[in-house]
């Protein structure tokens, strides 16, 4: 019997190279060449272009003319702007008409929360899995699509700078961070105004 493996689709070459990114904050500005990523991921090029075109939308990845599509360097002067719009569209959210956090939801951040309460280690990896886990959960709970996406690439800016502090010897305030989001996914019984207020206060309590 032949067995087929499905080949990565473009949503996975595009959260494949977006980990990579966040999590090597050394590599800003690095060279992204459609040829050599086809080849890693054994497609052709029309899913890697599509998976580009995905992270340039999110702001993580810039096309240069004459050059190609490069990572985008995180610029420290930009930091406390991109905390600053973060916060707003949590704190917009907030503003929104209250209604509780759907049960799916409600349920993985009770799994999230459990996962915490057992004591698990914050290394980059587990960081990088729960940040990016939650900014998704938050978008989902938001009912307007434009802002929802605007709040996931949102993050996205917020999931590298916090992953770069670790990488630079501010672990300690991101540990921080890790462990105010635990115990805010046990809390969810307060509906969505009160979980997105909460949120919104974490973000501008991590500005530089």
């Amino acid at each position: 019997m032949t067995i087929y493996i499905a080949k990565p689709r473009a949503g996975d070459i595009a959260d494949a190279i977006r980990k990579r990114i966040c999590l090597n904050v050394q590599d800003g500005q690095a060279m992204l060449l459609e040829g050599v990523l086809a080849e890693e991921f054994g497609v052709s090029r029309t899913p890697v272009r599509q998976a580009l075109q995905r992270l340039t939308y999110e702001g993580l990845i810039e096309v240069r003319t004459g050059v190609g599509s490069v990572v985008s360097p995180l610029e420290p002067a930009q930091r406390n702007m991109h905390f600053l719009v973060h916060h707003e569209l949590l704190g917009l959210v907030a503003r929104f008409p209250d209604e509780p956090i759907p049960s799916q939801i409600a349920r993985r951040l009770d799994m999230i929360h459990a996962q915490g309460s057992s004591g698990r280690s914050a290394d980059i990896e587990s960081l990088y899995a729960l940040f990016t886990e939650f900014n998704a959960l938050l978008s989902q709970m938001i009912p307007d699509p434009i802002i929802a996406d605007a709040h996931l690439i949102s993050g996205w800016r917020i999931v590298r700078w916090l992953l770069a502090d670790v990488q630079t010897g501010q672990g300690r305030l991101v540990t921080g961070a890790f462990d105010r989001i635990w115990t805010m996914c046990r809390d969810t019984g307060n509906g969505k105004a009160a979980f997105f207020r909460e949120a919104s206060q974490l973000i501008l309590s991590k500005r530089a």
